[in-house]
């Protein structure tokens, strides 16, 4: 006996009904039935592949088969002809035909399946026939909590708006590839493309830093960096990249042009406030009658800064390794001293010195990883050894860090014996024998590959060629921060140890008198006011307003602690010069410490204050 509903289709019915298995009528829903209809049609992805199999897609080319049926929109934005020897591909962006539209940035960011806030190209804005407009003067000495700074631009007249996308300039001598510690970037020997190798990259995000043009972006979910490849995919299959073949004004086009043989030739910027093209040498060409306009126009974001990445593990890995280095080098040189004067430096001065400046470096070496998207591949960051700054700092500071180890261990190694069982003491060839130079020796060689790294991470940023990092500025900073605490320091170990007191006292006024020249030196261009700067040093002032407004918590911890742990050295040199060493001694390790934490201040400004030339932005 059937069992079927008194509406319910039978498998008769589902075969021979002419009726329509969506139609409603007389409560007939036949969902069975819609399901096998459906399964009949195909869906798009379905029909594209039948029809590429099929060879439909590329019937409307003008050779069959030999370009995609698209080509015909795209095809004079398109070279004729592959690049020669002394010429590559670059993208051409006509001024007079960009209107804005940000097509070229939807498609670029749909094509490469990009995160909801990266982007590889960017459309910015330039304001033509827009005055001079001179940039206020915040002066902290005289407001100590001064108000964020703005620009007035209601009043200013302008002729016209001109947009520029931008993107990757797939520059002749790219600072991406060579700053590179991993060799993630390389550059195509034929077409000039510059790519990222994304299964190399280690996130370190030094290539941001070195790119003028900050092309590269850090993906925090992927913990990679990437960029723009000129779709070199598509341009294989004969396909226009994403943002050329999207434009509707049709005002991006790939180009063939000559590389430059001199620096000479890219002695000017792409656009007004631009860095420099002789940084990179850029392949981007903007062309147009509005190109002569656009010279003498100025972006619509000149001048306004936006807090830029702590990088706090960085941060806190150069403080303490420059801290380290300058500890052994102030306790080589006074030994030496101590020496010369017909004396000599107590051995367990010397073993507290270095075991401190040991776990200074462990701590301070162990942050460094937490900066990077991918640290289980920083095993590879010697690879860039010829020409990255950042291997060179990784592989000294790392012999630095082995060196100073060896040191302490050897230094130790005789209390050590006096502590070990004679079983254990027994069992130790009579040939082995440690020379009593040896410590000395590991010290002297800590101290020159600990210098060496200093200078490569002062160089690491040097050689970025970002105006407010350059190596007058940078170099001394690094130097005193190691002169500064690691003196401090240094006096303390050695007084505990049992150093003399005059020694100690004088290592406590010199890094007094080093730490009040080093915070003068920094209110006299960074942290105090402007007035003292001339009117051309527009960065200068740039960065001082945003650490007055929006780092202002930051310039107060650098000045407060600075000035506070001074002034503990000090406390602790009248103590100490009293009688009292116990207490002095006390008091300069809590300067000390107060100095470290006011150095660590100051090196996040270093990075967070930072200001530059750049391409033109938007305001949002």
């Amino acid at each position: 006996m059937s069992t079927t509903l008194p509406h319910e289709p039978t498998t008769h019915d589902l075969s021979h009904s002419t009726r329509s298995p969506l139609s409603f009528a007389d409560n007939d829903f036949d969902l069975v039935g819609m399901l096998l209809e459906q399964q009949q049609s195909l869906t798009a992805v379905e029909q594209f592949s039948e029809a590429h199999s099929a060879g439909e897609l590329e019937s409307s080319c003008s050779v069959a088969g030999s370009e995609p049926s698209q080509s015909i929109y795209y095809r004079r934005l398109m070279p004729a002809t592959a690049p020669q020897s002394g010429q590559q591909l670059a993208f051409e962006v006509n001024l007079d035909t960009c209107s804005g539209c940000k097509a070229c940035v939807v498609a670029c960011h749909t094509m490469n399946g990009l995160e909801e806030d990266e982007s590889w190209r960017k459309v910015g804005t330039m304001v033509i026939g827009a005055p001079e407009v001179e940039l206020p003067v915040v002066s902290t000495i005289t407001s100590p909590e001064p108000s964020p700074v703005a620009i007035d631009v209601t009043n200013v007249p302008a002729v016209g708006v001109q947009h520029v996308t931008t993107a990757c300039h797939h520059c002749e001598d790219p600072g991406c590839l060579n700053g590179c510690p991993v060799k993630a970037y390389v550059k195509d020997d034929v077409t000039g493309i510059v790519k990222h190798l994304d299964d190399q990259c280690i996130g370190c995000k030094y290539c941001t830093m070195m790119c003028p043009y900050e092309v590269p972006k850090y993906s925090k979910r992927l913990g990679i960096v990437r960029k723009c490849d000129m779709c070199h995919q598509r341009l294989k299959a004969g396909e226009a990249p994403a943002c050329v073949q999207s434009c509707p004004n049709e005002a991006i086009a790939i180009r063939v042009v000559e590389q430059a043989s001199t620096v000479e030739d890219h002695s000017h910027s792409l656009m007004p406030e631009a860095p420099s093209s002789s940084l990179t040498r850029p392949t981007t060409q903007y062309i147009g009658q509005r190109s002569e306009q656009v010279a003498s126009a100025k972006p619509q974001d000149s001048a306004i800064d936006e807090v830029a990445e702590s990088h706090w593990p960085l941060a806190i890995m150069l403080v303490a390794t420059q801290v380290a280095v300058g500890m052994i080098l102030v306790e080589q040189v006074v030994s030496l001293a101590v020496s010369l004067a017909g004396s000599a430096m107590p051995i367990a001065a010397t073993r507290l010195t270095a075991s401190v400046a040991l776990l200074i470096t462990i701590v301070g070496m162990n942050f460094a990883p937490l900066h990077l998207g991918q640290p289980l591949r920083a095993w590879r960051i010697f690879l860039g050894l010829r020409t990255s700054w950042l291997s060179r700092e990784a592989v000294l500071l790392g012999k630095f860090a082995g060196a100073l180890a060896v040191a302490t261990g050897l230094l130790w190694l005789p209390v050590l014996k006096t502590w070990a069982p004679d079983a254990w003491t027994q069992r130790v060839p009579e040939w082995v024998v440690i020379p009593g130079w040896a410590a000395g020796a590991a010290l002297v060689a800590a101290v020159v590959l600990g210098l060496a790294g200093v200078y490569s991470s002062a160089m690491i940023y040097i050689v970025t060629r970002r105006e407010l990092w350059r190596s007058s500025r940078t170099l001394p900073r690094f130097l005193a921060t190691g002169l500064v605490v690691g003196t401090a320091l240094a006096a303390t170990t050695i007084g505990w140890a049992g150093g003399s007191e005059a020694t100690v006292i004088l290592l406590l006024i010199v890094a007094v008198l080093s730490g009040a020249t080093k915070l003068f030196w920094e209110l006299s261009f960074h942290l105090g006011a402007s007035v003292e700067l001339s009117t051309t040093d527009r960065l200068d002032i740039r960065s001082q307003n945003l650490v007055a407004s929006r780092l202002s918590h930051l310039r107060s911890l650098r000045l407060g602690a600075g000035w506070a742990g001074l002034v503990g050295c000090m406390v602790a040199v009248c103590l100490i010069g009293v009688g009292e060493t116990t207490p002095g001694l006390c008091v300069a390790l809590m300067g000390s410490l107060t100095l470290l934490v006011a150095e660590t201040a100051e090196r996040l400004l270093y990075f967070m204050s930072v200001v530059y030339h750049r391409m033109p932005g938007t305001l949002k």
